[in-house]
């Protein structure tokens, strides 16, 4: 960035980040702020997903769940967001933020482990329900 009156701001742009924030002409004064608002982001898309909100009076729609974000804010006032982390949007409005690599390999295995017990234990007795449930419950005749 450069400002009207000459001075000039650089820093380091990752190979990841998805928007230059580089500007010219930026005033003086407004300088700190424009700093501020530089966020190096890498958009991932999540699973979309048919669901149903609570005001959708039973209609599913689709929504996008678990995209993530590897995000740094360099010039951020305090430390924590001047290093790269990864934030993800569980769905619209409730993220799980300022995941390390630790942190998202902690996510991921938790994930798995959600996915393995839908797959070993709900689904079985899902199975398990319906069979019992259409030996008992015949389907109904169809109008002729």
């Amino acid at each position: 960035m450069t400002t009207p009156e000459g001075v000039t701001v650089s820093g380091h742009l990752p190979a990841w980040a998805q928007d230059d924030p580089s500007r010219t002409g930026v005033p003086l004064r407004l300088l700190p702020i424009r700093l501020a608002d530089i966020s190096h982001q890498a958009h991932f898309p999540g699973q979309t997903m048919q669901v149903v909100a609570p005001d959708a009076h039973g209609a599913a729609g689709e929504e996008t769940l678990f995209d993530a974000v590897v995000e740094c804010c360099p010039y951020a006032e305090h430390p924590e967001p001047r290093v790269p982390v990864a934030n993800i949007q569980v769905h619209p409005e409730h993220w799980i933020l300022g995941l390390t690599p630790d942190g998202l390999a902690d996510l991921a295995s938790q994930l798995r482990r959600q996915a393995d017990r839908l797959d070993n234990d709900v689904r079985p007795a899902l199975i398990t329900a319906r069979t019992d449930w259409a030996r008992h419950h015949p389907p109904a005749p169809t109008p002729t």
